[in-house]
């Protein structure tokens, strides 16, 4: 399947090389000789061209400017560097001597034909004919720099009056670009793998060459055995993935387009979306998506309010949803560790369709949940959390470290099953949802956030039928609830309020069980409302075990929250505590429900006890624990 992923950037940067003639591919090889701004100036060695012939004309002094002109990448500490543009390290002489000098003798060396050598050895010999006086001439521009400032060497053609840059002239860019193959086949520290008369796994073509390390990003790793054809050989690694010359210089224009226009944010993570047109698709529909960024832009100055499933405000999925399936997309999420980029998970073939069912659900859900943020955030807690989907949602509950911990393992297996439409563990949510919960109020601070962005996760998951373990008590989506509002439970009984908001969530209360809990949640938080109204404290909450319930303990806890109630004078829900009470006897003996779900049902009551108030409640004027 990796492939697939390569031919795709390999078709992008077919589209590259085609329409910018190749300049791009030219600047992934460049380097920039003055990164570090001490490199100021530029001493350049003037020949002057007539006929094809070569004669020392002057060396001339500039500042340095648009470093792409003077086509510098670095060689070897020992060599020459890749074109007879070097940094002048130490003493000029011997830079000069054994790089630029040195580069012009070793003409005969590099891969080029018979025609261009002859031109290099014309220039090497008006170069070493004049050494001398060149040299000198170098040292005169060199005196008037400052004694803090540095400069680089290059060479300079005049022709017809016009001095013409290494990166004007088709030779020298052509030298670099075939210099710049080493890097498919050839690792420092690994070696080389390189095949001979074998086919490009690319075009499919057999090629005199192919490389073993063209590849755009590491999807394999090579000093692993069983990641390589023919063992620990790197030199016959080749074999996994052989590209050719021509391929991989467009699988480098294709990753160098990606990760500029194409790169985007995730929660601690960057992933590169990588669009694949299916046979018969428009290639048109690409270039849309290779002009997201663009889009997005528009929209953001336009104030065009667009949905997102990420918190980056260029992430085009909503673009790319609402493209034919003509189209699959590859997400490869990554980790950049000082140049190069660590592959964390590579999801493929994400048609837009799978995309606009995860917008869909999301608007769903979002439309759900307003009666919540509505109702049950204060307005401190509104100007932080929207409660409303995206991928944000995951990570609160898999953070990237808690605890000298990190999550993000599961995280992105989270989002992978979410993408593909893999069954999600329903049970190893509930946990790291109650841990979350039990952080808050063992700490003192509200539950709501974590337990209803919990809830909106389970249902997000919910609605895409990925809820792992509860499958069949979760009921298809033409079953579940209706939306409710305040409007819908203004006014009446208790009986019909439990009943209202029990048949808007039908997939999750499917027991007596977990109904009785939620609503034993309820009647809890009710009865520290009125402690925190009459003693400012609420020392009933020790009684709740910091939220690791049980089934034992949900028995028990009623009749002492009752009693508590009829202490204080103010058991206003004797209504509430009877339904409670049925659910109880239709419970029976030997719960199936895990003491993480019963405790995600108790406090997910004490969180939404706001929906369940009576005109007595509002009579006292009760208001919430603080």
């Amino acid at each position: 399947m990796v492939v697939l992923v390569i031919e795709a950037v390999g078709r992008i940067g077919d589209y590259v090389q085609r329409n910018n003639g190749g300049e791009d591919l030219l600047s992934t090889f460049i380097e920039n000789p003055n990164g570090n701004g001490k490199y100021k100036f530029v001493l350049i060695v003037v020949l002057s061209e007539k006929n094809g012939e070569y004669d020392f004309s002057h060396v001339d002094m500039e500042e340095f400017n648009r470093f792409q002109k003077y086509l510098y990448k670095k060689g070897a500490p020992n060599g020459t560097d890749a074109t007879p543009t070097s940094k002048i390290a130490g003493d000029l002489g011997r830079t000069f001597r054994n790089r630029f000098l040195k580069w012009f003798q070793n003409y005969d060396s590099y891969d080029l034909s018979s025609e261009e050598k002859e031109d290099l050895q014309r220039m090497n010999a008006a170069i070493s004919n004049d050494a001398e006086k060149i040299l000198a001439g170098l040292q005169e521009k060199f005196a008037l720099k400052g004694p803090k400032d540095n400069a680089i060497i290059t060479l300079g053609i005049e022709k017809n009056g016009e001095l013409q840059y290494l990166g004007d002239i088709a030779l020298f860019k052509n030298i670099l670009l075939r210099k710049g193959k080493d890097r498919y086949y050839i690792k420092k520290s690994q070696g080389e793998s390189k095949g001979l008369e074998a086919a490009c796994s690319v075009c499919k073509e057999k090629k005199d060459e192919v490389y073993g390390f063209a590849i755009p990003w590491p999807f394999h790793t090579f000093d692993k055995p069983g990641f390589i054809a023919g063992g620990f050989e790197i030199s016959d690694s080749w074999k996994n993935t052989p590209v050719c010359f021509d391929c991989a210089t467009r699988l480098e224009l294709g990753k160098k387009y990606i990760e500029e226009r194409l790169d985007f944010s995730f929660y601690g993570f960057r992933y590169l979306l990588v669009p694949k047109l299916a046979l018969g698709g428009d290639f048109q529909d690409v270039l849309c998506i290779l002009a997201g960024k663009d889009q997005k832009r528009k929209q953001k100055l336009s104030g065009e309010v667009r949905k997102s499933i990420t918190s980056d405000e260029e992430e085009i999925l909503d673009i790319v949803k609402e493209m034919k399936d003509f189209i699959s997309n590859s997400l490869i999420f990554y980790k950049k560790e000082q140049s190069s980029y660590r592959i964390l998970l590579l999801i493929e073939g994400v048609l837009p369709s799978r995309l606009k069912k995860l917008f869909d659900a999301k608007d769903r859900v979002d439309e759900r949940f307003k009666v919540y943020y509505d109702l049950l955030l204060s307005d401190g807690q509104k100007e932080k959390n929207h409660l409303e989907f995206n991928f944000g949602v995951v990570r609160r509950f898999f953070p990237q470290e808690s605890k000298n911990r990190t999550y993000d393992k599961i995280f992105l297996e989270v989002v992978n099953k979410t993408f593909v439409g893999d069954q999600i563990d329903y049970y190893l949510l509930i946990d790291f949802i109650m841990r979350r919960a039990r952080e808050a109020f063992i700490q003192g601070y509200p539950t709501n956030i974590a337990t209803l962005n919990g809830f909106l996760l389970l249902h997000y998951l919910n609605e895409l039928n990925l809820l792992r373990d509860c499958k069949e008590e979760m009921k298809e989506m033409d079953e579940k609830g209706r939306l409710i509002s305040i409007e819908d439970l203004e006014g009446l009984p208790m009986e019909q309020k439990v009943e209202r908001f029990f048949e808007a969530n039908k997939s999750f209360f499917t027991s007596d069980a977990k109904k009785a809990t939620f609503l034993e949640g309820v009647l809890a938080q009710k009865l520290l409302n009125i402690q925190w109204m009459d003693k400012n404290a609420t020392p009933f909450r020790t009684k709740l075990h910091g939220l690791k319930m049980n089934e034992a303990l949900m028995k028990r806890l009623l009749p002492e929250i009752q009693n508590k109630l009829e202490e204080y004078g103010k058991n206003y829900y004797r209504d509430l505590e009877s339904i409670i009470a049925q659910h109880f006897i239709l419970a029976g003996e030997n719960w199936k429900e895990t003491d993480d779900e019963l405790s995600f049902y108790f406090v997910l009551g004490m969180d939404t006890q706001k929906l369940f108030k009576n005109d007595k409640e509002d009579k006292e004027q009760i208001g919430e624990e603080a």
